[in-house]
Formats: structure tokens, C-alpha cells, sequence
């Protein structure tokens, strides 16, 4: 039994599709995301004082590491620091190395700015996962197509740690959503279908921007408030189960759903970077399963002989049959295992 299971891990490793580009996608729309926040937003509005206090920058403990605190200067220069290190980011450039840096720049952000969407602690910690999830890309770029080389189909530390690291991101996802949808359900706004119509309605998150008359007016519906209630509740708990599931479909499914169901919230509450951090966090998650037929192809199109000597050749119970035209030379029809 423990063979049989250190086999299927292997082959999940092997299989592991660690060059996505759908992953590049999802730290570039985090990374966007809050470079937008430090580009729109002046400093002296991400850093203020809280109720009476007199503003201090918290650089205790942990927090100690953000930039806010090592970089001399104002927390305007500080910015300018961390734009420049999401703009790399956000290009794709060497994602195994500026990995740590988005990390180290989402840590920032989340433990020093005072007035945080949500976004900011989604983004630290998915960044946190991120730096395991790549730390086997080799690409100079994120946009690159998965690179086949002999040592692309044997398990490695790296992959293994980059296969870790993508699921690590899966279970986060689903923890998310799971716990966003099923604390709703204790809440009796939530229960009797009427939440929109009063969060649509608030003082701090309520319906902004162009939308935010349109909103109010149109979940005072009580169809409507009944609908995008329970709607948000059962997409959330729908993103928690789908995200975990090896399928292609399901993860397609979950990409959209995550797209409709916050852009739906963006637009309402003119929350939009929080909107794409969580749209970007759950391309990232899903990225291994839409792209793993491209490691599937790769496998098939890469001769025997390129492989490394000993490795173990890939069983992934699919046939590559042989060209019909290949098969009347030979006399015969050839079939062969990838």
C-alpha cells in the first residue's frame, strides 16, 4: 500500500504542469492589483492614524521585515520601491526569483498600510505559497510556454516542492471560500436572503462608484436580494469543493464562477482590487490542472532517449497511436506507450 501511494505521488509529480502559464496569469492580476492600490493611492491615505492615536509606523516583531520599516526614508519612497518590485512582477520576468520579492512586498503592504480592503492579507498569503509553487520554473518569463528538457520528467526536489506548492495554494483557495460561505449561513441576513440589500446599504463597504445607485435600487427586489444572497453563498461553497478536483472542467468552472461571482462584488462595492487578487488567486490555483496537458503533449512529443538514463518513464494509462500513414510503412499499426 505505501508503494502504491508513493507512486501515484511520483506520477503527480511528474505529471505536475510547474512552468504555467495560467500561474504567471495569477500573480500578474495580484500583482497589478496592488500595484494599482500605491499608484492611485497616496501614502498619507494608506497611512493614518486610527480613532484619536497619532499615526506610527508598526515595525515590531515580524513586522519589523516590511519595507515600510527597512527602507529609510518617507512611506511615499518605500512605494516607489514596492511599484517598482510589482511592476517586475507583473511582467513575468525570472518568477522563481521575484517570487520572494512579491512575497516580501505583499508582506509589506498587509502589515503596514492602515486601512486594508481585505485584499492585502489574501495577497500575503497566496504570495506565501507562490515562492514553493515556482520554485522549480526555470523560465526567464512567466508568459514563456512550458520548456521541455530531459530533466522536465524526472522528480526532482524543486518539483516536488513546486507540486507542494501549487496544491498548498488549492487548499488555501478552498479554505477561503469554504469559511467565507459557511460563516454566512450563522448570520440571519444571510439566512433569510435579504444581506445585499443591507451591505448595499452600508457606510464603509456600501454600493460605490457609478454602479452604486443602480445596485441599491435593484437588490431592493427582494427576488433579487433573495437571489444574489444565497447566490454568493452557494458560488463560494462551489469555488471551495470544485477548486480541490483534478478535472479540467471543474477548474474551468471554478475560474468562471470566480470571475462572475466578483465581478459581481467589485462592481457593487467598488472593491475592484480586491475583485482581481481573488480572480488572480484562483487562476493560480486552478493553472496546474488547465495546464497539465500541455506536460501531457510535452511527454508525448519528447523521444525515449531524451530522457534521463534511469528515470522512470511516465505511465499515464493514455496510448499515443502512431500516424496511419506511419503504420501502412511498417506493415503494421504501432502503438506505444508515452
Amino acid at each position: 500500500m505505501l508503494t502504491a501511494t508513493q507512486n501515484r505521488i511520483l506520477e503527480a509529480i511528474r505529471a505536475h504542469a510547474y512552468q504555467s502559464r495560467l500561474i504567471g496569469l495569477g500573480r500578474t492580476l495580484i500583482a497589478v492589483s496592488q500595484l494599482s492600490v500605491l499608484v492611485f493611492t497616496p501614502s498619507e491615505y494608506l497611512f493614518v492614524p486610527v480613532g484619536s492615536q497619532t499615526f506610527e509606523m508598526a515595525c515590531d516583531q515580524v513586522r519589523s521585515a516590511s519595507a515600510y520599516c527597512i527602507i529609510p526614508g518617507s512611506p511615499q519612497t518605500t512605494s516607489y520601491v514596492l511599484m517598482a518590485i510589482l511592476a517586475l512582477v507583473a511582467s513575468g520576468l525570472l518568477p522563481r526569483l521575484t517570487a520572494p520579492l512579491h512575497f516580501w512586498a505583499s508582506f509589506s503592504m498587509a502589515s503596514s498600510i492602515s486601512l486594508p480592503d481585505g485584499g492585502e492579507s489574501v495577497a500575503q498569503v497566496m504570495t506565501f505559497f507562490l515562492v514553493f509553487a515556482l520554485a522549480g520554473d526555470r523560465r526567464r518569463w512567466h508568459w514563456a510556454k512550458h520548456e521541455v528538457a530531459a530533466e522536465t520528467f524526472a522528480p526532482s526536489a524543486l518539483r516536488a516542492v513546486s507540486w507542494s506548492g501549487a496544491w498548498a495554494l488549492r487548499l488555501q483557495v478552498a479554505y477561503l471560500y469554504a469559511n467565507s460561505s459557511l460563516a454566512k449561513l450563522s448570520v440571519p441576513q444571510w439566512q433569510e436572503g435579504s444581506a445585499t440589500y443591507y451591505v448595499a446599504r452600508m457606510e464603509s463597504f456600501g454600493s460605490a462608484g457609478i454602479f452604486g445607485d443602480s445596485f441599491r435600487d435593484v437588490v431592493a427586489i427582494p427576488l433579487v436580494s433573495l437571489a444574489t444572497s444565497w447566490g454568493s453563498i452557494v458560488a463560494e461553497f462551489a469555488i471551495a469543493i470544485l477548486v480541490l478536483m483534478p478535472f479540467r472542467n471543474t477548474a474551468r468552472a471554478t475560474l468562471c464562477i470566480s470571475i462572475a461571482l466578483h465581478t459581481f462584488i467589485g462592481l457593487m462595492l467598488g472593491i475592484v482590487s480586491f475583485a482581481v487578487i481573488m480572480v488572480g488567486s484562483v487562476t493560480a490555483a486552478v493553472g496546474v490542472v488547465l495546464d497539465r496537458r500541455q506536460v501531457h503533449d510535452a511527454q508525448l512529443n519528447t523521444p525515449q532517449t531524451e530522457k534521463l538514463p534511469g528515470a522512470p518513464i511516465p505511465q499515464t494509462g493514455l496510448t499515443h497511436i502512431a500516424h496511419p500513414d506511419t503504420a501502412s510503412a511498417n506493415g503494421r499499426a504501432s502503438a506505444t506507450t508515452p
